[in-house]
């Protein structure tokens, strides 16, 4: 009897214990599928008072500061992820068990790849980096309103359409721009994209989307040649692909030497000017007549080794005024903003910032460029005019992102 009686004991417990396991998993399940799936209400114009901000977004860190660039102060910052630094199993199985733990084990950490703000100044977009996925954030609260998973193993850049309403998502290693709907965050298609799609920009009247690609960066060394086994040039390694931005047919495809890194359209779309792997130049690239327009090699400070850069990328951070004359890049290797006169490619002056800049914006006034430096965790504001850097920031870990846009007041409110 006693024998029995142990017996039914053990094997209440043990149902109460697979029991209970099933309710942790169903619960986890459960959350995983209603964590941010909210909407939010794409507005073109703020209706109130507002302020110009540069959003600066921490790989390292996890989270993004908010500077007033007119007043040069951060006033605040916001987590971006508030759900876990890594991917649960259950909302994303692939990236969970191989995408994350393979990419962070080349690349290190990376949470915050790019970022991108709604036309009213209200709710900020996130590419987060290795955890593959795309989350619209609240700014106010810096509550997720809606998170997105994309194909491969990261979110990398993305460009927001003019009215507000697509998100255009390169999706690393899977070869495609994914388009996202911004208010519900649903994927409505993906066209695609050269090797490794990077950098995007939209045509200035909406209708058309540019994706650049820097190839597959496990095929070559630090100077960008081919490893054992990889000798076999990939057509399709560097690439910028042109598509609708309706339709996402792809319209026209313009090959490269080398992986495009930032680049930027002059406003009639007829020049590309580009950053490539492994150089320290810039070109302008005629679209038109597909080729080279014009060159300028930057300045290499003295003892500057292929070590000194990262993700074969000695320059990697490129912004163009307002009225397309001036070019703001970020001289990753040599510490450096650099000033160039885009008509010619003549170079205005260099100005020394943090370490290691990797990414640039210019406000609106067409004079600050706003430089990430993303070794030394801080931010420069650069006149253009003036060739100084009249203000250094400290920031989160690991600067990687800029953008600029304008926040309304009642925003900003919570943050001062």
């Amino acid at each position: 009897m006693k024998s029995r009686t142990r017996i039914r004991r053990i094997a209440s417990l043990l149902i109460g214990v697979v029991l209970g396991l099933l309710f942790v998993m169903a619960f986890s399940v459960y959350q995983e599928r209603n964590y941010g799936i909210g909407q939010v209400t794409v507005s073109v114009d703020p209706a109130e008072p507002t302020r110009e901000i540069a959003f600066i977004a921490n790989g390292l860190g996890g989270t993004v500061d908010l500077i007033d660039i007119e007043n040069a102060r951060v006033i605040g910052s916001f987590d971006i992820i508030p759900d876990g630094p890594k991917v649960g199993f259950f909302r994303d199985p692939l990236q969970s068990v191989h995408g994350q733990p393979s990419i962070e084990g080349e690349a290190g950490l990376n949470y915050a790849q790019d970022t991108d703000l709604s036309p009213d100044g209200t709710v900020l977009y996130v590419a987060r980096g290795h955890l593959g996925d795309v989350a619209a954030f609240d700014i106010a609260s810096g509550a997720i309103v809606w998170r997105r998973a994309i194909a491969g193993v990261r979110a990398d850049h993305m460009t927001l359409s003019p009215d507000g309403r697509r998100l255009y998502v390169s999706a690393l290693t899977a070869n495609v721009v994914v388009v996202i709907d911004s208010q519900s965050g649903r994927i409505k298609g993906d066209f695609a994209t050269g090797v490794w799609p990077h950098d995007n920009h939209m045509s200035k009247d909406g209708e058309r989307i540019y994706n650049a690609s820097i190839g597959d960066l496990r095929r070559t060394d630090l100077l960008g040649n081919p490893l054992d086994g990889h000798e076999e040039a990939d057509p399709r390694q560097f690439l910028i692909t042109v598509a609708d931005a309706q339709t996402l047919e792809v319209l026209e495809e313009y090959r490269f030497a080398a992986g495009v890194r930032p680049f930027q359209l002059n406003a009639d779309e007829s020049v590309a000017y580009l950053q490539l792997s492994n150089t320290h130049s810039i070109l302008s690239y005629d679209l038109q007549r597909k080729r080279v327009a014009n060159r300028i090699d930057l300045p290499i400070n003295d003892g500057v080794q292929v070590h000194d850069w990262d993700f074969q990328a000695p320059h990697h951070g490129l912004a163009l005024s307002p009225d397309g004359k001036l070019l703001c890049a970020a001289g990753r290797a040599s510490d450096y903003a650099a000033v160039v006169r885009a008509e010619d490619l003549s170079l205005l002056g260099t100005v020394v910032v943090g370490d290691a800049p990797s990414w640039s914006e210019i406000a609106e006034d067409g004079d600050i460029c706003v430089v990430a430096n993303t070794r030394s965790d801080d931010v420069s504001l650069v006149s253009l005019s003036e060739l100084r850097e009249i203000a250094r920031l400290d920031v989160g870990d690991g600067p990687k992102h800029v953008t600029i846009g304008r926040v309304p007041e009642s925003v900003l409110a919570w943050f001062e």
